[in-house]
C-alpha cells in the first residue's frame, strides 16, 4: 500500500468531533476511522475559528540581504525562541488575511509597507497545517523591503518580545540548525528563501 499525500483534511473519516475544553485554546475529543477499518480516538488542539487560523511573515531587505526576527517568549516550553512575525487572523478585526499580516508586522516588528507575496501553495487554500496533533492552519507571507513604522499598532498585553533587525540568512540557518526557531517560522523561512533564490534576490 502506498499512502498518498493528503493536505485537504480528508485523510481519514471523522466519526465524531466534540469540544472537551475551551478557553484560549480549544481541545476536541475526535474519533476517526482509517481506510483499513481501525477506529482511533485523539485529543486535537487548536483555535475554534474558521481557516486560516494565523499568518506568518518573513521580511527581507533586498539591498542588505537580511531579514528581521523576533526573540519571543514561548509559554508552552517556557523558553525564548526566534520567530518570524506571526499572529491570528480575526475576521472581526481584519478585512483580509493579508491585512492581518500587515497589522502583525506593525505590532510586532514595528514595520510597515513593502511588497507582499503570499507563499501559500494553491492546493492548500485554507492554510498549511501547524502541527500533527493540532487543528490550526497558517498562511506564510514574504514581505520585501518594509520600512520603519513610527506609529505602530499596539501589541497584545501578554506578548514579551524583542526585535532583531539585519539578520543574515546564514545566521538564520544556524539558528534553525540549533533548534532555536519556532516551526511555523522555519516553514515560512524555507519557502521565502526558496522564492528569493528562484527570483535571484539572494
Amino acid at each position: 500500500m502506498s499512502l498518498p499525500i493528503n493536505t485537504k483534511g480528508t485523510a481519514a473519516t471523522i466519526i465524531s468531533d466534540k469540544i472537551s475544553h475551551k478557553r484560549y485554546i480549544t481541545v476536541w475529543d475526535r474519533t476517526t476511522q482509517y481506510d483499513d477499518g481501525r477506529i482511533v480516538k485523539w485529543d486535537i488542539v487548536g483555535h475554534d475559528t474558521p481557516y486560516p487560523t494565523f499568518v506568518v511573515v518573513f521580511t527581507y531587505n533586498t539591498e542588505k540581504k537580511t531579514t528581521c526576527l523576533l526573540k519571543e517568549y514561548a509559554q508552552g516550553t517556557n523558553e525564548i525562541k526566534y520567530t518570524c512575525v506571526a499572529g491570528s487572523y480575526d475576521r472581526r478585526k481584519h478585512s483580509s488575511v493579508q491585512e492581518a499580516a500587515e497589522h502583525e508586522l506593525s505590532e510586532e516588528a514595528r514595520l510597515k509597507g513593502g511588497h507582499w507575496i503570499s507563499l501559500l501553495p494553491p492546493n492548500q487554500p485554507q492554510g498549511i497545517s501547524e502541527l500533527k496533533w493540532g487543528r490550526n492552519r497558517f498562511v506564510p507571507y514574504l514581505c520585501l523591503n518594509p520600512t520603519i513604522d513610527n506609529h505602530p499598532k499596539l501589541r497584545d498585553e501578554e506578548e514579551y518580545m524583542e526585535i532583531e533587525h539585519n539578520i543574515r540568512l546564514s545566521d538564520l540557518k544556524d539558528f534553525i540548525m540549533q533548534g532555536e526557531v519556532m516551526l511555523p517560522s522555519v516553514q515560512t523561512a524555507w519557502m521565502a528563501m526558496h522564492y528569493l533564490e528562484n527570483h535571484q534576490l539572494i
